[in-house]
């Protein structure tokens, strides 16, 4: 049964006859209305103070009360709100000026069947510029908080921090800083899934936030750790909130309809005893975090003599270097499959160092550490090296893409490109096998030298990925600034998915990039229900563990073959 579309709609017009003519052509057009006529300033203030509308048409010339004057007035309280005049007085510049101030239609009075047809129109884009307003304030919001837990993320943190140490160091007052790691979380995640950590991080964010001052922050630093910035609060005040959250994160936890036990270790620092600056506070509370883990005592307090910090990244930086000689970095790949057709349409190199005391580290254990140090552009070149090695030339059913990440640092190097064009010959490799994924605040370091090295790669056929889209500090309309050719949708919206909180951005996204000829990818797949949801949304490729962990080339290999076998490509 069709159902006939309700409109609240806005008349600003001093004829009650006119009006009625307007309302009159709208209810043969189908529309349910309800209408208000207003004619005064006043009038108008209280109609946009009483309720929303979903549309406003208005009279040109009126006595003492001009159309324009009206239309300021709604722009200042809605800037999407549908605006049309219908008047028999406007000529045609008077109508391209109205426009100009943002009326989005004019329609003469004696004219009135092209009112539904303007009506239908505006109220189809005020829906599409909502939404498209929705998902540029999401990403902005994005920028500065986590996506999982809503907390602030760690750049919100130390614009908080650093503000907080000013203000302590101005009034002589203390100020506490809290680094808290889960206990064991690797565990929950590997016995129990993703999903149920993504439940134990969100309820232990809430619990935090919940024995907390108004005036105090709670921030996820990433993975399982949590910083907690403390105003006014001396080492005594610090400790004492620090028990409070440990006692209220001890209590068990309901995952899935199970009871489920997390224990945290804190580490303290406070101004002004262990650090002035918010880089400095943050690595002594991390230091402490560890003596905390390392002593199973839940909470230290920084102590300077037990700081190894020095000598362990010394000894890490040196380690780097060695590892780059005898080559302990090795490559894992996952696919990349086309949604509509489930072809795999190429992989993404992940790079990991076989460190011979610690085992196996994955990036986060040692990627900012080579930025820091400048070992980030050798241990690039080994990774496009190998990545080329191990699938150029391969024989699969399409050709298939293999995607590299970079760093900002690696778009400083002018031989870059050049490099990039020698490996590809040494390989035998067209550029179209080769994508390189940047992130999208690219450049934000050095722009100009950023965006040479980027249209170098460009016109040389490589491909180039902004990837994690969402999570920096841009806008779509950024994009028309880089030369890229496909953007990857960052796994934090892909998992809110199914909550219906991240769908309209998801949306938003997948809609602008092709309008700017961009292919998306979805990152993070770990359902058929995210797998579907996707299709849905009109997304072209994905990637994740409902495809395929992570894994050597020759496993991933095998993996695109047994797809292939059973009819899944």
């Amino acid at each position: 049964m069709d159902v006939t579309p309700r409109l609240r709609l806005l008349l600003i017009e001093d004829s009650e006859d006119d009006a009625a003519l307007v309302v009159r052509a709208l209810v043969r057009g189908g529309y349910d209305v309800t209408s208000e006529r207003v004619d005064t300033p006043a009038t108008l203030r209280a109609a946009l103070n009483r309720q929303a509308w979903d549309i406003a048409i208005a009279d040109y010339t009126m006595p003492g009360f001009s159309g324009t004057v009206a239309l300021q007035m709604l722009r200042e309280r809605d800037a999407d709100l549908p605006f049309i005049f219908v008047s028999g007085t406007i000529g045609e510049d008077s109508a391209v000026a109205a426009m100009k101030v943002g009326a989005h239609d004019y329609i003469m009075k004696g004219n009135l069947k092209r009112l539904v047809p303007a009506v239908e129109r505006e109220l189809r884009d005020a829906s599409v510029r909502r939404e498209r307003r929705r998902a540029e304030q999401r990403i902005a919001y994005l920028a500065y908080h986590d996506a999982l837990t809503d907390l602030p993320n760690r750049s919100l943190l130390h614009d908080r921090l650093e503000q907080a140490a000013r203000a302590a160091n101005r009034d002589s007052k203390p100020l506490a800083l809290l680094v808290m790691d889960l206990d064991g979380f690797k565990e929950i995640n590997d016995t129990l899934g993703h999903h149920a950590g993504d439940r134990v991080l969100q309820q232990v964010a809430s619990r935090v936030r919940g024995t907390l001052r108004e005036a105090d922050t709670v921030a996820r630093l990433g993975g399982d750790e949590f910083a907690i910035l403390l105003p006014s609060t001396d080492i005594d005040g610090a400790i004492l909130a620090a028990q409070k959250v440990l006692q209220e994160i001890e209590r068990p936890l309901l995952i899935d309809q199970r009871p489920l036990a997390v224990r945290a270790s804190v580490g303290v620092a406070c101004f002004p005893e262990h650090g002035a600056s918010a880089e400095t506070l943050l690595q002594k509370a991390d230091v402490a975090m560890y003596l905390a883990k390392s002593d199973r005592q839940g909470i230290a307090v920084y102590a300077p003599d037990r700081d190894r910090h020095t000598h362990r990244r010394l000894t890490l930086i040196a380690e780097l270097r060695q590892a780059l000689d005898a080559r302990q970095f090795v490559l894992e790949y996952q696919p990349i499959v086309h949604l509509r057709t489930g072809v795999v349409v190429g992989v993404e190199a992940l790079v990991r160092w076989n460190h011979p005391q610690h085992g196996r580290l994955l990036p986060g254990d040692f990627i900012e550490l080579a930025e820091q140090t400048g070992l980030i552009n050798p241990l690039t070149m080994i990774v496009l090296d190998t990545a080329l090695n191990e699938w150029a030339g391969v024989d699969t059913l399409t050709p298939l893409t293999v995607s590299v990440n970079l760093s900002p640092r690696n778009l400083q190097d002018p031989e870059l490109p050049q490099h990039v064009g020698d490996f590809l010959k040494a390989h035998g490799a067209a550029p179209s096998a080769l994508a390189l994924e940047i992130t999208e605040n690219i450049l934000l370091t050095d722009p100009a030298r950023s965006m040479d090295c980027l249209q170098r790669l460009h016109a040389m056929g490589v491909r180039l990925v902004i990837d994690d889209f969402g999570t920096g500090y841009s806008s779509l309309s950024y994009l028309r600034r880089l030369p890229v050719n496909e953007l990857k949708i960052d796994r934090s919206f892909i998992a809110d998915l199914s909550s219906g909180r991240d769908d309209v951005i998801v949306r938003s996204t997948i809609e602008l990039a092709h309008n700017l000829g961009l292919t998306v990818v979805g990152e993070g797949v770990e359902s058929a229900a995210m797998h579907d949801q996707l299709m849905a949304l009109g997304c072209d490729t994905a990637q994740g563990r409902y495809f395929a962990e992570p894994a050597p080339a020759a496993q991933t290999r095998g993996w695109i073959v047994r797809q292939g076998a059973l009819g899944l490509l």
